[in-house]
Order: C-alpha cells, then structure tokens, then sequence
C-alpha cells in the first residue's frame, strides 16, 4: 500500500479560513475523512458504513458486485482523528489525518507514527490472508478439473492445443503461477472466450506457462494471453513461452525474469494496439530484453491484434 497523504482536506469547496475548514473537520471528522476517500477514488456503496473502532475493516465499493467487499479502511475517532482506506480491486487509497503535520504535537506524532506501524501490518497481513485464500481455492479447482477436451470451442475456434489445461464442466481451466511454480490462481475460459482470474489471488508478477517453467539457458518468450502463448509456442521450437495475463503485468513478469536470469534471451512479443505496444516496450526497456508485434499485409481484416489472430487468419488464407 502506497497511499498519499491528505491531510487536513476542507469539507466543502469555496471561500473560508483553514482554521475554519480545520474547526469542521474536528467537530465531524468521520465526515471529512469519508470525503478524503471520495476524493482519492475510494467510493464506498450507498449503504456501506465506517466502523470507528481503530480497526480494519472491509465494506462494499459503489461498483463491487453482489458479494464483493473491496474497500478495506481502518478509522481512528480519537485524537488525532486519522485513517486509511483503500480498493484492493483498483489500487486507489489514501492516508488522511484531521491536523496538518505541523500542528501535531510530540505526542500526537507518535501516536500517529504507531498507528501507521499498525496499519502496514495489518494491510499486510491481510493482502497474505486473501492470496493464500485464493491460492487455496484455486488449487481445489485445479484438483477437481479433468484434462480439456481437445475439441473444446475455444481451442478450435484459437487453433491451438489443449496443452496443460484442464476443463471443469465446459470451462478451462489454466494453473497460474509464480516463478518459483507455487499456483497463485488460475484463470477460467468459457466456450465463447470469456476469461476471469481466482478473486483475490496475487497477480503482479504471476504467469501461464504453456510447457515447461522459464530456465537460465533457454529463450524466453513472455506475451499478454494464453492462447497466443500457444501459438508462440508452436512457432518457437525448443523457446520457453509463458503469458504474463495481461498487458498490465508484462512489466513485472519481465522484470522478475531478468532479476532471477541475469543472461536470459528474453523477449517481449506485444499485442499490436496501442496498449499492447506501450507496455510491451516499457516491459523491454525495464528488463533488457528484444521485443517484437505482429505485422499485419494491408489485406488483412480488421480487428486482428496479436500473433494468434494473424495465424488464425494465414490458415485461413491457405485454406481458401
């Protein structure tokens, strides 16, 4: 958790002293630390309350789905009144404090330094609880699934193999790892191509292998999704080709891949949209490594972005 402070933050916009603004904020500053939170992004359900008992909390976020309790905050009413609160699911969080820093007294800094010892710990513990939480059930899924139909929709529909994947009803199911193999989650694929993670497992840095894990002698190929994975794979004899599950985690995977194999031949094959392409090349850039995008002729149709789509369509092309 990294958040921003913002301490002594006005109740209302427009014309008033600070010392006004500040006196508000003493009377009600439950108020004022709810609408710290609206500010930095932290939007609690309707019907969600803060609990002010010095203690973490979890609660609904206005856009959680039935079930869902993204928001974790943790309230202090005595003085100095003070909090954090942040969304597990977007990252947005704050640190907020009803005093200016200078106004805290030697007494009211300490107390403040060991709330925010407090509050580390406590987040810390608790993003380690709802990783191996979802470690654990997504281990149970992986258990309970069967080998995939190699006739599976989505693999016909994508040309590939089944692979290591597993199927559980009509769903695939694919191990999602770290780089010291320990599943972290695993990412579920519907017939018609709808992908979701284990809630609450530890993405930054995690992957999907399509054959055997990442080794210092072997290139290494890392893209945004599985079944492109795939296809790199069969393009890429005797390549190591993993998928850092989306564009967002192309950095971290590539990151950690030159961290643990300082000499690896290591490639970034990007996705060719205009996100695909930046985080491809941030991801080269910060490891050190090649990357490369699919090319596509001028006759090719819209909407092809990765080096899947362009080998679905050049079979199709042969076969016509």
């Amino acid at each position: 958790m990294s958040p921003s402070l913002l301490a002594g933050m006005p109740l209302r916009s427009g014309r008033g002293s600070r010392a006004t603004e500040e006196a508000a904020m003493a009377d009600n500053p439950l108020v004022a630390f709810q609408e710290a939170m609206r500010a930095a992004g932290v939007f609690l359900a309707a019907d969600a309350h803060i609990t002010p008992d010095g203690q973490l909390h979890r609660a609904r976020a206005a856009d959680d789905k039935p079930g869902a309790l993204s928001i974790w905050y943790n309230f202090h009413p005595d003085a100095p009144a003070s909090g954090v609160a942040g969304n597990w699911r977007t990252g947005h969080s704050v640190k907020w404090c009803s005093k200016r820093l200078s106004a805290l007294t030697s007494a009211e800094r300490e107390t403040l330094r060991r709330r925010i010892e407090q509050e580390r710990a406590e987040a810390q513990a608790e993003t380690e609880r709802r990783h191996a939480d979802a470690a654990a059930r997504a281990l149970r899924i992986w258990t309970d699934s069967a080998p995939a139909n190699p006739n599976h929709a989505y693999l016909t529909r994508k040309g590939i193999p089944a692979g290591i994947a597993r199927q559980r009803g009509d769903m695939l199911i694919l191990p999602i790892t770290g780089f010291d193999g320990d599943l972290r989650g695993v990412q579920t694929i519907s017939p018609t191509g709808e992908k979701r993670f284990t809630k609450g497992m530890q993405k930054q840095g995690a992957f999907i292998r399509t054959d055997g894990m990442p080794s210092p002698d072997t290139r290494l190929l890392i893209c945004e999704g599985w079944a492109t994975a795939q296809t790199l794979a069969a393009l890429s004899p005797g390549a190591v080709v993993i998928a850092a599950l989306d564009a967002g985690n192309l950095q971290a995977v590539a990151v950690e891949a030159r961290r643990r194999f300082p000499c690896i031949d290591l490639v970034i094959a990007a996705d060719a949209d205009a996100v695909g392409l930046e985080k491809a090349k941030a991801a080269a850039t910060a490891s050190r490594a090649r990357w490369i995008w699919p090319r596509f002729p001028e006759d090719a149709p819209a909407g092809l972005t990765d080096f899947n789509d362009w080998r679905v369509w050049r079979k199709r092309q042969v076969a016509s």
